[in-house]
């Protein structure tokens, strides 16, 4: 089974530097330009036999938009973007990152999904995944928290929290595959 997880192309909330979280916003212009160009590189160089996306816009047009072969898009709640509680559309400097990214508890006390919430979610998908799809090549289409966790649920060193508080770009490719991870800009 290979993963190729991909963050939706850019939403006004990127461009707001506010936090989307899972409001069901439409891409920007630059978004479907973004997601246009993904799908002529994964034309040259993927061939998937299945496509997931989370339910929230932005992630479901990026995935009908690099959908190059026009197959069923599977939207599954599990790769959703995080619940951010009370800071939905509110400046992202108001997030306290060592809370979001805890692997102690499932909520911040803003109220917002933190990290072990995400891996547990994404965590059963990829059960399932195995359990179903385990000789394909599957595109993920997501957001940045559950590239993270899918990134920490295959990471083949243990990682601190320092280390995961970096950010996936809009559009960013990760490829998982059995025995290593890449990540590759796609600008």
């Amino acid at each position: 089974m290979n993963l190729i997880i991909i963050r939706n192309t850019e939403a006004p909330s990127n461009t707001n530097f506010v936090v989307g979280g899972r409001c069901n916003e439409s891409l920007t212009e630059k978004g479907v330009r973004q997601a246009q160009e993904l799908a002529k590189q994964l034309r040259a160089s993927i061939n998937y036999d299945v496509i997931f996306s989370s339910p929230v816009n932005r992630a479901l047009e990026t995935a009908n938009i690099i959908n190059y072969k026009g197959i069923p898009v599977i939207v599954d709640e599990r790769i959703t973007e995080r619940d951010p509680g009370n800071l939905l559309l509110k400046s992202r400097d108001l997030v306290n990152k060592s809370e979001w990214n805890s692997l102690d508890t499932l909520r911040t006390k803003d109220g917002s999904e933190t990290l072990l919430s995400l891996i547990r979610r994404v965590k059963s998908f990829i059960e399932d995944l195995k359990k179903n799809y385990s000789d394909k090549n599957i595109v993920i289409v997501t957001h940045n928290s559950i590239s993270r966790a899918f990134w920490l649920l295959n990471s083949v060193e243990p990682k601190s929290i320092e280390e995961i508080n970096f950010y996936y770009q809009n559009s960013e490719k990760m490829q998982i595959y059995e025995d290593y991870i890449e990540r590759e800009g796609l600008y």
